[in-house]
């Protein structure tokens, strides 16, 4: 059964907000997404481009997962190097075991790391991998998604993932066909289209992150009857 993350902001609430977490948490989608970056002041919150310092912190949006049992949480890491931050304040919340890195994680560091390995799943991007693959968001060719396939396929042997997080419209043949074969899930963001979103759920994708998580529920709800 596809995982669904709610994005956040997603369902109108206010992106990367306690309110948001909250909402998501009770929501019944199997994880929630927050964008991670680091403040001035050295602590870790949430933010997309910036990090608000009178904004949330990680440490509070982890004590909200710590009250969701079976909650998993996406940390999107936003800048480089805050990888051991991250896991290591999760140890320090009780919430270990239950995060999921995407974004800028290093997919070397955390194949190196056993308390990482311990702490989090690393769900590897492919524009970390793969520079320029977003550059003008176009369908790509068969040729450049075989290609595209190949590379981050590399990267998921040499450290041993076996989920990659792309874009959405990457997730078609012959890119996925590769991955399937070589027992790799993928991830697709941001799904927020419901024809797109029943599509990915009847091909049994391995995860999808969507800003309408209560519309994605109940069409996963809908074809699992």
């Amino acid at each position: 059964m596809t995982i669904l993350t709610a994005h956040s902001g997603a369902d109108g609430r206010p992106d990367n907000s306690l309110e948001f977490v909250r909402y998501a948490a009770a929501s019944g989608a199997d994880a929630l997404e927050i964008d991670v970056r680091r403040a001035a002041d050295g602590e870790l919150r949430l933010g997309h481009d910036a990090a608000d310092p009178s904004g949330p912190s990680l440490l509070e949006a982890f004590a909200l997962l710590r009250e969701a049992p079976g909650m998993r949480m996406n940390c999107d890491l936003k800048e480089h190097g805050l990888e051991k931050a991250v896991c290591a304040l999760a140890r320090e919340a009780g919430v270990d075991g239950r995060l999921i890195l995407t974004g800028s994680a290093d997919a070397g560091l955390y194949a190196a790391s056993p308390d990482m390995r311990g702490t989090a799943e690393l769900w590897v991007n492919i524009e970390e991998y793969v520079p320029g693959i977003y550059s003008d968001r176009r369908e790509r060719t068969d040729r450049e998604l075989s290609e595209c396939a190949d590379r981050i396929l590399e990267v998921c042997t040499r450290y041993g993932l076996t989920t990659v997080n792309t874009h959405w419209l990457l997730a078609r043949p012959p890119f996925t066909e590769r991955l399937y074969a070589e027992g790799v899930g993928l991830s697709v963001w941001t799904v927020n289209d419901e024809d797109l979103i029943r599509r990915f759920l009847k091909e049994n994708i391995y995860a999808l992150t969507t800003r309408s998580i209560a519309a994605a529920l109940e069409e996963r709800k809908r074809l699992t009857v």
